[in-house]
């Protein structure tokens, strides 16, 4: 007995994003998958640190110093997730524009990132469940005869 296996349903998945402007792809190897999850950790503890920067904390600065305390944190989780659409559909660009487009609004860009975050876990998956399912009606077939 030989086992033929088909190795496009193997493959790694292919992730379209559609933003309404333009439409990207990603192929979702352990590469992509790795650096997504990377991109998410930092740009949460970023956000999180804009979140932290309290009411009472920046009361105590002028109002120009708290201006640039808030606008630095929010630049750099800004640069963080204007850079990872960049680097992740490999479109120079992609991230300025987005944000551009979301009204200039780092928190929306951090949403947009976590849904595409969400749909790369979710193909992800799928891809694994496919395989299993296949492994299992292979195996199950071969029990029965």
């Amino acid at each position: 007995m030989a086992l033929v296996l088909n190795l496009n349903d193997y493959k790694a998945p292919q992730l379209e994003v559609d933003f309404g402007f333009k439409k990207v792809s990603v192929t979702l190897t352990d590469e992509t998958t790795s650096k997504m999850s990377a991109f998410t950790v930092d740009a949460n503890k970023m956000l999180e640190k804009a979140d932290k920067l309290t009411d009472n904390e920046l009361a105590k600065l002028s109002r120009e110093d708290a201006k640039k305390r808030l606008e630095s944190v929010l630049g750099d989780a800004r640069d963080l997730l204007e850079g990872a659409f960049d680097e992740l559909f490999n479109k120079p660009g992609l991230g300025a524009e987005l944000y551009n487009r979301l009204g200039k609004s780092t928190v929306s860009l951090a949403k947009v990132f976590s849904r595409v975050n969400d749909e790369v876990s979710d193909a992800n998956q799928r891809k694994e469940d496919q395989k299993l399912n296949r492994y299992n009606r292979r195996h199950n077939n071969s029990k029965k005869k």
